[in-house]
């Protein structure tokens, strides 16, 4: 499983949350919302604000996307990937996560998702930062982690990592010029533990829905 998950950073952190600080102490009293709104492309939600915060909220939603069983159907997976990146980066950004996809469809998870049996697939940010912020470009980077497991026979793990995104703004959005990811760092876990307990996540998120973003 550690394998299959060693693949590109939209595959590894989900949803960034919290606020970035206006360095404007007088913010305008009705700023444009991030996003997105209700535009939609290759089932991603796409139109975020050509602002600070839109970058910020569309490497979140993006990665997000990425962090789903959806992309487990090769389709589907092209379907985001070309929806998300520029036209010259999303041919790499396909290949680069294609086979780490596909590893999980045909193995415990994907045969566990065939069987209808209830999975967990997600990702949570802990911290953002944005790295550099132009109207044309933004560089956001963040530390979080991905779930991943199911009910019965593969037991959810969470996998930390950090995660680098290049956005430029281009076709009227922000695309995904560029990525890079890597595990760690890994903090230690001091919940007391019970043999076989994050079978239990999968029962407790049951009918939840994850935070939206709002930088």
């Amino acid at each position: 499983m550690r394998r299959a998950l060693a693949i590109a950073a939209v595959l590894l952190i989900g949803l960034l949350l919290g606020r970035l600080t206006a360095p404007d102490s007088s913010p305008a009293p009705h700023p444009d919302p991030p996003g997105p709104t209700s535009l939609k492309s290759g089932g991603v939600g796409t139109d975020y604000a050509h602002s600070r915060e839109g970058a910020i909220a569309a490497a979140a939603g993006y990665q997000q996307a990425f962090a789903d069983t959806a992309i487990l159907h090769p389709a589907e997976l092209r379907e985001r990937v070309e929806a998300v990146a520029t036209p010259a980066y999303a041919p790499q950004l396909l290949e680069a996560n294609r086979p780490g996809a596909r590893r999980l469809a045909e193995g415990t998870l994907g045969t566990g998702l065939a069987a209808k049996i209830p999975t967990a697939y997600f990702g949570v940010p802990v911290f953002y930062g944005l790295e550099s912020y132009t109207p044309r470009r933004a560089v956001v980077g963040t530390w979080g982690f991905t779930v991943v497991g199911n009910a019965t026979t593969a037991e959810p793990g969470a996998y930390f990592g950090t995660s680098r995104l290049v956005l430029v703004w281009a076709q009227g959005r922000w695309r995904i010029a560029a990525t890079r990811a890597a595990f760690g760092p890994t903090p230690r876990l001091l919940t007391p533990r019970r043999g076989g307990e994050g079978f239990e996540l999968v029962d407790l998120i049951e009918g939840m829905r994850p935070y939206a973003s709002a930088p």
